[in-house]
């Protein structure tokens, strides 16, 4: 198996390294190299001050026992983050199926390729530090080794589980939604002081701690989670149950590593490449990151972190700031050329879906920036997650919908500074209900003081928002395709 292994592993180094892509983005390489080293510092120096930090929040309890204590949220929100961001394992497995490979190793190398990915290791990352400050002291090396283990099974569980889930569940929202409903249900219990999901935690991670034989459990999780992928894949691993792709009738671009996401990977390309070459979008990008430090003249002001009804327009604002400054223009961007984008094989389903799909990694970008901000306070963090859920779950979808009333033509080589061309009434009133929205949702909690619940549905109804994507977005595409050729005819005016 290992040289097998290996032979395919080098394969699919050769295939990347091959690609015009590897040379063509170096810069992007470069950047995101930066960008993993900045929040990879960030994530070492939480884990090597977070037992100080325990310590000063529960006085009377060990930092040990503090984090064990949460180490069962934290995988239940690591299932909701892989559910939204990780991505499936893929192999071009046809060229091999007609070699004297087994498919077993094919299944395993899809399986195993899984495992360095950025969910997995960023964990390393916190809880690698805190066991060298904390746990080795108390317990000793051989405890928090296991210790540790334990964390990397259920992290690997949670990687599998959520391949298997996605699989099966993808095409169908209705069990989905039981998934999403039961870990929000399970944390909404907590807080309703019905389930003590935290004593669970500490007494079955104390238990571990005392008894390490108990590390079978995390392990059997693991082999169960392993062996139900490898079997649903065994029995689907057939020619005729391969999606093979059409040639797609949308050019390519330099930013070919979107290109394996099909016509709407094209398409997030051309957007990209329009925003690069031209000012005025590139310019209201960079007003989005400007409008990062928004957040200091608030956050330093005890009168509004004190509350919460503040920090949540905040948050709606910092996070969704891409889909303000740059959706409200949207499909004006195209204005130039929309009646040629009109005679392109491509579906208004796919054209809407591309923009989407371009929003989501620019509000969790947003968000991800946002996080020095939780030395202010840790319910901005929580708070500003609620705010990302809505913003990718909600405001996405109506800026989407109501896109339909842009039908002024832009020039994209101005810039953005006292440039009002295409801004009309529409632009403000349209902000306004994305804005306004998540205070509607939070006022009656914050009533009753329950302001925690509050938050906790704003993030709610943001989740089941992006579980039903695709229906919002058909909802979108309906109205779009009855208001298509007015734009046209709006554009097409100078």
């Amino acid at each position: 198996m290992y040289p097998m292994f290996l032979v395919l592993l080098r394969q699919q180094w050769k295939q990347t390294s091959r690609s015009p892509v590897f040379q063509k983005s170096l810069v992007v390489n470069i950047i995101l190299g930066l960008l993993i080293i900045y929040f990879a510092s960030i994530l070492v120096t939480l884990g090597f001050f977070a037992d100080k930090v325990l310590v000063k929040l529960y006085p009377g309890q060990s930092s040990v026992d503090s984090l064990n204590s949460f180490l069962l949220f934290y995988f239940l929100i690591d299932l909701l983050l892989r559910f939204m961001m990780q991505d499936l394992p893929v192999l071009a497995v046809q060229p091999y199926l007609h070699l004297p490979v087994r498919r077993n190793r094919l299944i395993h190398f899809m399986l195993l390729r899984s495992i360095p990915s950025m969910f997995n290791l960023m964990m390393l990352l916190v809880f690698v530090p805190f066991m060298l400050r904390a746990v080795i002291p108390t317990y000793g090396t051989g405890i928090a080794l296991v210790w540790l283990a334990a964390l990397l099974m259920l992290t690997f569980f949670n990687n599998y589980l959520l391949i298997y889930f996605k699989r099966q569940l993808t095409n169908n929202p209705r069990a989905t939604l039981l998934l999403v409903v039961a870990v929000a249900g399970m944390m909404l219990l907590d807080y309703l002081q019905v389930l003590s999901l935290r004593q669970l935690s500490m007494d079955a991670f104390g238990a571990l701690m005392q008894q390490p034989w108990l590390l079978v459990v995390p392990f059997g999780m693991l082999a169960f989670a392993y062996w139900l992928n490898f079997n649903f894949m065994r029995a689907h691993l057939y020619p005729e149950e391969i999606f093979i792709k059409k040639v797609a009738a949308v050019d390519g671009s330099d930013l070919g590593f979107l290109h394996r996401f099909g016509d709407t990977g094209k398409l997030i390309a051309l957007e990209l490449k329009l925003i690069w070459r031209h000012k005025r979008p590139k310019s209201m990008i960079m007003l989005s990151g400007i409008m990062l430090f928004y957040g200091l003249l608030f956050y330093r002001n005890e009168a509004y972190t004190d509350g919460y009804m503040m920090l949540i327009f905040i948050g709606i604002f910092m996070t969704g700031m891409p889909i303000f400054n740059y959706g409200q223009f949207v499909p004006a961007w195209q204005s130039g050329h929309f009646d040629a984008l009109l005679t392109q094989r491509i579906t208004s389903y796919q054209y809407l879906q591309a923009k989407y799909w371009l929003f989501v990694p620019a509000v969790l970008a947003m968000f991800l920036l946002t996080l020095p901000y939780g030395l202010f306070g840790y319910k901005i963090v929580l708070i500003n997650v609620a705010a990302m859920l809505f913003n990718i779950g909600i405001s996405s979808f109506f800026v989407l919908y109501f896109a339909v009333l842009n039908k002024k033509r832009l020039d994209l080589n101005s810039g953005s500074a006292f440039n009002w061309q295409g801004v009309g009434a529409s632009s403000f009133i349209l902000q306004l209900p994305v804005l306004l929205t998540p205070l509607l949702i939070y006022a009656p909690f914050g009533y009753f003081d329950m302001p925690q619940v509050g938050v906790f549905f704003i993030g709610l109804i943001g989740l089941l928002g992006f579980v039903f994507h695709r229906q919002l977005l058909q909802l979108a595409t309906s109205r779009f395709i009855d208001h298509k050729y007015r734009m046209a005819a709006g554009y097409r005016q100078h």
